[in-house]
């Protein structure tokens, strides 16, 4: 598999702390955790980041938005891919990794997780043609990843 981007952009307010940093099974963060759990599978792994924060250091792909939203990050993805990119969030250290394989097959703009009760919108491939109707839908004023998805080819798995 190619590209895999972890979203370690957010605010974690209810939480008090930025959960993207706190240790987790020996690694010096969860993101670290989830970025090496990557790296076995993909080509290219990068974080998404409203700023350097990482200690070790991580490649990232800086979130220029001041809003803290995932749509921020997938309206910019035809300016740093142009293959899919699997996108999860980083406090989500253990996908099956065999979930994702799968998720690699389908072929649609968007390919997302889904448990037959949730569908998991930030654990999937997302196609980098999608970032214009994402650049649309904030403008309109629309985050959420259910009411994007709604205008797009997607897959559940």
């Amino acid at each position: 598999m190619q590209n895999a981007l972890i979203l370690a952009g957010g605010k974690s307010s209810r939480m008090g702390t930025d959960k993207t940093l706190l240790e987790f099974c020996g690694a010096p963060s969860i993101t670290h955790f989830l970025f090496e759990r990557l790296s076995k599978h993909f080509d290219n792994v990068k974080v998404a980041s409203k700023q350097e924060k990482f200690n070790p250091k991580l490649p990232l792909v800086i979130d220029e938005f001041s809003e803290f939203a995932p749509i921020y990050v997938i309206a910019n993805l035809d300016k740093y891919y142009n293959d899919p990119v699997f996108i999860i969030a980083a406090d989500t250290p253990f996908v099956e990794i065999d979930t994702i394989k799968e998720l690699s097959k389908q072929k649609s703009q968007i390919a997302i997780a889904s448990d037959g009760e949730f569908i998991h919108y930030l654990c999937g491939f997302y196609s980098p043609s999608v970032a214009k109707l994402a650049r649309q839908m904030i403008k309109k004023w629309r985050f959420t990843p259910s009411k994007f998805s709604k205008n797009l080819r997607v897959r559940e798995y």
